[in-house]
């Protein structure tokens, strides 16, 4: 999608797939946990406002929802167990941190003369959960989860 709205052959932006993978691994990133926030993906929220740039944006908004709702299809009516839940909320955890400590967009609203404390706060998710130096158990899937967050794949 990134080739077909930004050729790299014909490219006003300089923008590509590529680049906008780094933006994403360099800007949801933990310093202070060497740790990315997500999976991977692409950012670009300082893209110029112009025709091309609007539908690349609505191309990714329209290609969301066919790659996200067989994901919850196949597994929206399973049970957890008590320690996937303790994990979700372990790693909701981790996105309340990133927002407070290192999101501009929080950190700017923030920082104005009539901060909208509420605003962040009502944004968090409803449960979440801090373990002091939480380590997954050895060969478990959440274990494999924290070395892709240390370590980025290529998904491309």
């Amino acid at each position: 999608m990134c080739d077909d709205h930004f050729p790299p052959e014909n490219n006003q932006y300089n923008l590509s797939y590529q680049q906008l993978k780094q933006n994403c691994d360099e800007y949801f990133y933990l310093p202070a946990r060497s740790e990315h926030r997500g999976t991977g993906g692409i950012f670009f929220d300082d893209l110029p406002a112009s025709p091309s740039t609007y539908a690349f944006v609505r191309d990714v908004a329209q290609g969301w929802m066919p790659s996200w709702l067989p994901i919850v299809t196949k597994h929206g009516s399973r049970e957890y167990t008590d320690e996937e839940k303790h994990w979700q909320c372990l790693r909701r955890g981790r996105y309340l941190e990133f927002n407070l400590l290192y999101d501009r967009g929080v950190k700017f609203g923030l920082a104005n003369a009539n901060p909208r404390v509420e605003g962040v706060m009502v944004s968090a998710p409803p449960k979440i959960a801090f373990d002091y130096n939480h380590v997954p158990e050895v060969g478990s899937e959440e274990e494999r989860l924290v070395k892709i967050l240390k370590e980025p794949k290529e998904w491309v």
